[in-house]
């Protein structure tokens, strides 16, 4: 067994563990009778910080699920819902002064919890998506996994906003569609379209909800949080030799055309799916490293060029120049254009801080 208190390619956090026990003793198992029938230390969660492999993990939960035999055992992961359950991630989410904050935060802290899948965040006028892509191989394990993210990502929402009415436009799901009496316990959750047999699991909303307060956050605490979520993300990293690559690609291809992820793996000589895996087992994600490189150029280009802002959101690969403006504000507190006017040093040397924060 890996030691647990290091990072190793491919582990989940035992807070994330902790959160499918509980579940479990809903249905009368007890967490040390389930880590000694997966042959796992019982004292697991009695350290936050220790983390155990991604293959003990998914030994555990099929287990559990075949144990439960429930096909709602993921869904009802979302009663049990605390911050710890979420490590350190989960009490940066509550001192975000926004729902938009708190989002834009799961990207790049989610390894932080587990090398389980990557999220994507997309951001319109008309429509926000969250588009999570599992690395999980079992397909129940991955069905439970899918339903605990979408069930979670709401019931939390709700949560720290104090708003009960927060409900998604839709939600596809890449499995198939569950028994009616089950399907009917997911719609009086979610309030909304759901759509199975999809492509991938994708949670659509719409943009007003981005600006919905947290209840109390603390600007304070924040910043002590996501110094701390720092440290541990590094640590992940490794400094991972595919990280560096997939960066320095990037960086070459971004004055001359839209950066693409198949791109990226293309010049790398390996598909998609490969890069994503070497990427997830790094404990990082082409969007983290994407988004640290976009505001690093984007911060250089405003001082040192005077291209257009369109230009250089199009450069970027933004689609429209309000995404990159929003998404610009929430990593440096100013527009482009104040950015540009302002031109201050300090800004510049704060880059690199702001981009992992």
């Amino acid at each position: 067994m890996n030691d647990k208190n290091n990072y190793q390619a491919g582990t989940v956090s035992a807070t994330f563990v902790s959160l499918f026990l509980r579940t479990a003793q809903e249905y009368g198992i007890s967490p040390a009778n389930a880590l000694a029938a997966c042959h796992l230390p019982g004292d697991l969660l009695e350290n936050p910080s220790s983390r155990i492999d991604a293959f003990e993990f998914e030994a555990l939960l099929r287990w559990l699920i075949v144990r439960c035999d429930d096909r709602l055992f993921g869904f009802n992961s979302a009663r049990q819902l605390v911050p710890g359950a979420f490590g350190v991630l989960g009490y940066v989410i509550m001192n975000c002064e926004s729902s938009g904050d708190a989002i834009r935060m799961v990207p790049r802290y989610e390894a932080l919890i587990g090398n389980l899948g990557t999220t994507e965040l997309h951001e319109s006028d008309d429509i926000v998506a969250l588009r999570w892509s599992s690395s999980c191989g079992d397909p129940i394990v991955r069905t439970h996994l899918v339903d605990e993210y979408m069930s979670t990502t709401v019931g939390f929402a709700r949560w720290v906003t104090g708003r009960e009415d927060i409900h998604p436009n839709r939600i596809y799901f890449e499995h198939k569609a569950p028994s009616a009496p089950v399907l009917d316990t997911l719609k009086s959750y979610y309030r909304c379209e759901l759509i199975f047999d999809a492509k991938t699991n994708v949670m659509e909303f719409s943009p007003s909800l981005m600006s919905l307060p947290i209840q109390h956050p603390d600007p304070t605490l924040l910043r002590t949080l996501q110094e701390q979520a720092d440290r541990q993300f590094r640590e992940l990293q490794q400094c991972d030799p595919v990280v560096i690559q997939v960066r320095a690609t990037l960086e070459s291809m971004m004055e001359r055309t839209i950066p693409r992820r198949e791109r990226v793996a293309s010049k790398l000589g390996m598909s998609e799916r490969t890069l994503q895996r070497r990427l997830l087992e790094a404990g990082s994600s082409y969007q983290q490293i994407l988004d640290e490189l976009r505001l690093e150029l984007a911060s250089s280009w405003l001082l040192r060029k005077d291209w257009p802002v369109a230009d250089i959101a199009l450069r970027l690969g933004f689609t429209e120049p309000r995404s990159f403006q929003r998404r610009f504000k929430s990593w440096t507190g100013k527009s482009p254009g104040e950015f540009r006017r302002g031109g201050h040093e300090d800004s510049r040397s704060d880059l690199k801080a702001q981009a992992v924060s």
